[in-house]
């Protein structure tokens, strides 16, 4: 999370007297930048760079090594400035817009699957001197960011099962992780329409229903074929050791009994329900399902910012960027 302007930094900013601070500005502000025919102003330089001139720079310090490092923090920090002002062009230019609903949300999604509250949540940031509302403005350009690389990055991206596996195979080797029992696992799986804004909703609700269903007593493999995205063939996911499962796999299947299903899981792909078909001690060699998918974002995040870095490469070289620092 790429920290804004610290609150105490403000505070401070903040009390100066308006006459000081307009005076002061009118003789040592000017442009560091201009960012086709948008200026950036040293003024907006050093409001994005006092995080890390505070972290850096200390009171102490020899004023030559005061003078070096901020020299070195400006000419990291502008770059990103630079970027981040073609970057919101480009949003501006296609019409992105985020609203409020979808800000929050995902911010109670992030709460919910790090198993925290909203409190112990922005109890965090201000340990690392971020406002709730300033995270929220981060969460909006996220969000806005990942809608302008869908509409640009134009190929498809695929990520293979082989990919995910030799991925999953050196980071977890087997010989260290792995061991019995092993617990076979069957699913219903409703993935949201990323395309709908109330997708993730509609799946919920969708997942609901099926619960209900299987509580009153229907047959899993029914139940599946009328609202698992995987259908009737897909429900079986495979055997595993609990090392094997991620964590939000192991907490619903642990303490289940064989034939008996859990609640609704949420995951990064959607919503689970999961049912313990039967325990044994050995098994043929598979990987868990959630692990795969939590490393198949994890290979997708790493190539789609590849793209991103390629269409930004090239958008820099259509630009007019002069560099005045």
């Amino acid at each position: 999370m790429n920290r804004l302007l610290i609150l105490l930094f403000m505070f401070v900013f903040l009390v100066i007297s308006s006459m000081a601070a307009g005076s002061q500005a009118a003789i040592v502000d000017r442009v560091v930048a201009v960012v086709n025919g948008e200026p950036i102003t040293l003024a907006e330089l050093e409001k994005r760079a006092a995080p890390l001139l505070k972290k850096h720079i200390t009171s102490d310090m020899p004023v030559k090594e005061k003078v070096r490092l901020k020299r070195e923090i400006f000419a990291k920090v502008l770059p990103q400035m630079i970027d981040d002002k073609l970057v919101d062009e480009e949003i501006k230019r296609l019409g992105i817009t985020v609203d409020d609903s979808e800000v929050n949300g995902m911010i109670d999604r992030i709460c919910r699957e790090n198993g925290i509250t909203l409190d112990e949540f922005v109890a965090k940031l201000k340990e690392q001197g971020v406002t709730l509302d300033q995270y929220k403005e981060q969460v909006r350009k996220q969000i806005e960011r990942a809608r302008l690389i869908n509409a640009q990055v134009k190929q498809k991206i695929v990520i293979t099962d082989e990919q995910v596996k030799t991925f999953l195979r050196y980071k977890y080797p087997q010989s260290s992780r792995y061991g019995g029992p092993y617990y076979k696992i069957e699913q219903i799986l409703i993935v949201p329409d990323d395309v709908d804004p109330n997708g993730r909703k509609a799946a919920l609700e969708r997942a609901k229903k099926a619960l209900k269903e299987l509580k009153a007593g229907k047959d899993f493999y029914e139940v599946a074929s009328r609202y698992s995205n995987a259908g009737r063939d897909g429900v079986e996911l495979g055997v595993f050791s609990l090392d094997e499962m991620a964590p939000v796999l192991r907490n619903a299947i642990e303490g289940l009994k064989p034939g008996e299903t859990s609640g609704i899981v949420e995951t990064a792909t959607g919503f689970q329900i999961l049912r313990l078909a039967g325990v044994t001690n050995s098994k043929e060699e598979e990987f868990d399902p959630l692990l795969m998918e939590e490393a198949r974002a994890k290979l997708y995040d790493i190539e789609i910012n590849n793209r991103f870095q390629e269409w930004l490469n090239q958008l820099r070289s259509k630009s007019s960027i002069r560099i005045l620092l």
